[in-house]
């Protein structure tokens, strides 16, 4: 499984909204700017997101986006699935329309190993949403207050 640069710039995008979407909107130039997303790209992602019911958006000078629900209901599954469908580990488990050679008839040997596996991911994935993340550690406003200041992400507690 892979997760594509869609659905991962998508995951990035909603995070940093979800840190301001109770103080204001986002905007897609502040967005692309502080997560390094090409703006042309970021726009038809935000855009998704928002025909997903994720996003809400407003129009004008001062518009730009904010979570359409509680960052708390919004898991990392729900982002992920809006942009790569119903996920699935390997080949062995997945609908039989997606699978290729060998595994294209009935159930593979490793079956239950990839099942299983793929429940615990998706049950890691759907536990974590945008409320449980501590938005301070990563986005600061500097003494402008009009800048963000950024820390990337640089490591990641495994399963």
């Amino acid at each position: 499984m892979r997760i594509g640069n869609k659905a991962d710039y998508a995951l990035h995008a909603m995070i940093y909204i979800a840190a301001y979407t109770d103080k204001r909107l986002s905007t897609i130039n502040e967005i692309a700017e502080t997560e390094g997303i090409p703006r042309e790209y970021l726009a038809k992602i935000l855009k998704e997101l928002t025909e997903h019911g994720l996003l809400r958006s407003t129009k004008g000078i001062y518009g730009g986006y904010r979570l359409a629900r509680p960052a708390g209901d919004i898991s990392f599954l729900n982002i992920i699935e809006s942009f790569e469908g119903p996920m699935y580990i390997s080949f062995c488990n997945a609908p039989e329309s997606k699978r290729d050679g060998s595994h294209r008839k009935g159930k593979c040997a490793a079956w239950q190993f990839w099942e299983d596996m793929q429940k615990r991911v998706k049950a890691e994935l759907a536990e974590m949403n945008l409320g449980k993340i501590d938005y301070k550690k990563y986005y600061n406003p500097n003494k402008t207050g009009h800048k963000l200041e950024y820390r990337r992400i640089t490591a990641y507690k495994p399963l």
